[in-house]
């Protein structure tokens, strides 16, 4: 009779261990949130990608619908940062959401009367693009203040399983919506999800919220010291570079995938949808893994997950068959899960708490490498064919990768 209930209490304690973030009212609040804000990211991407590639049939054009969402990172992630630092962050939170309504009502009613063109697909998802660097630096850094750094790691990987979650359910609710009610229909869901997520942000009002003494220096000089600790701190530095790689070489690759799956694959929405959505999958199972234990080697997972991503997309650039593709996704998103949750939790554990914003905005300019990835590889599919495209940015990016691990002892946990 022991043998059964130690069993069980210890499968009770890893999932209370697992989840113990979610114990803080404020997080679970905000952990719901994520799940409507993310899920509804993804959908947003899935939606206009293949909108664009049914008008325009080109790939590169769809690359151009990442492009426009990821710009912001680059142009505005180190003032979003500092922004961070010197507002509420529950504020900034609330704006965001706001925006995401104002831009979803809008979108919709041109899907509805027909309207829509390329141009406002670019410039609707530029708009969402800069909500979401907002978002990225201020609710990530408020974690740093809602929990002691050696609880950081179980509410960063948390948040990373609804980030990465979102990356299953979205393509799947999104591609599976097209075919069953229309691009209207499905921005239509994901401007109710933006309400509800609107509605729970409010409901915090000023419960919880940690006030710092206000910088005293101006946005520029903020952004200013921001530069100098990346390059004054070699954890933070470490981090920024493998964002950078992962964003240029292994991220455009979401782009690709509408066209290797009506093009190369030969499967319309819904399978699109399923294939997309696998790397979500995987991504969550390795984030809630990561959360059920104490990751002390956090340099290695972090660089061995980007790697991990980069070899399953480099295979996947090949494949030819459907099963085949959707196994190699599914890898991809278990390194994705390495990656993102020890991204998050290196750089705010290696600075202050006052630079915590600033340290998220550093991060948000290394994922702004993203749309010169995607413009790149967008060009090499038109020029050469998608499969190639996608097999050298990844083939690169591995090698890039592998060089970074050797010359950075960080990356390694190793001491300097």
């Amino acid at each position: 009779m022991r043998i059964p209930i130690l069993s069980r209490a210890l499968s009770l304690n890893v999932r209370l261990q697992t989840f113990q973030a979610l114990a803080n009212p404020i997080y679970a609040r905000l952990w719901w949130t994520n799940w409507l804000l993310y899920v509804a990211r993804m959908m947003e991407l899935v939606v206009l990608s293949w909108l664009v590639l049914e008008i325009t049939d080109s790939p590169s054009q769809v690359a151009l619908v990442g492009v426009s969402r990821m710009l912001p990172m680059f142009l505005l992630g180190l003032v979003a940062g500092s922004l961070a630092d010197r507002f509420s962050k529950v504020g900034i939170l609330l704006g965001v959401q706001g925006l995401n309504l104002i831009v979803g009502c809008s979108a919709l009613a041109l899907l509805i009367s027909g309207n829509m063109e390329v141009w406002h697909v670019y410039l609707a998802i530029f708009l969402t693009g800069i909500g979401w660097t907002l978002d990225f630096a201020a609710r990530r850094s408020y974690y740093s203040e809602l929990f002691a750094p050696a609880e950081l790691v179980n509410a960063v990987s948390l948040d990373t399983a609804s980030l990465t979650g979102s990356m299953m359910l979205g393509p799947l609710l999104g591609g599976s919506l097209i075919s069953l009610v229309g691009f209207s229909g499905t921005y239509a869901v994901m401007v109710a999800m933006y309400l509800v997520g609107f509605a729970v942000i409010l409901s915090l009002g000023r419960v919880g919220i940690t006030r710092h003494p206000a910088p005293k220096n101006s946005i520029v000089s903020q952004v200013t010291e921001a530069v100098r600790v990346v390059r004054g701190n070699r954890t933070v530095w470490a981090t920024f570079l493998v964002t950078v790689v992962l964003n240029f070489f292994g991220f455009p690759y979401m782009q690709m995938v509408p066209v290797i799956a009506r093009d190369v694959l030969g499967v319309g929405e819904v399978l699109f949808g399923v294939l997309m959505s696998s790397a979500g999958m995987g991504a969550v199972i390795g984030s809630l893994v990561i959360a059920s234990n104490k990751v002390s080697r956090q340099g290695t997972v972090y660089s061995l997950g980007a790697s991990l991503m980069l070899a399953a997309l480099f295979l996947f650039a090949f494949s030819q068959v459907y099963v085949i593709s959707v196994v190699l996704l599914f890898l991809a998103g278990l390194g994705t899960s390495g990656f993102a949750t020890m991204q998050v939790t290196i750089a705010l554990r290696a600075v202050s708490p006052e630079m915590r914003g600033r340290a998220m905005g550093v991060i948000a300019l290394g994922i702004g490498a993203s749309p010169m990835g995607m413009l790149l590889v967008g060009q090499l599919a038109e020029a050469l064919n998608t499969q190639v495209a996608l097999a050298l940015l990844t083939g690169n990016g591995l090698l890039v990768m592998t060089i970074l691990r050797w010359r950075l002892p960080e990356l390694r946990d190793r001491e300097t």
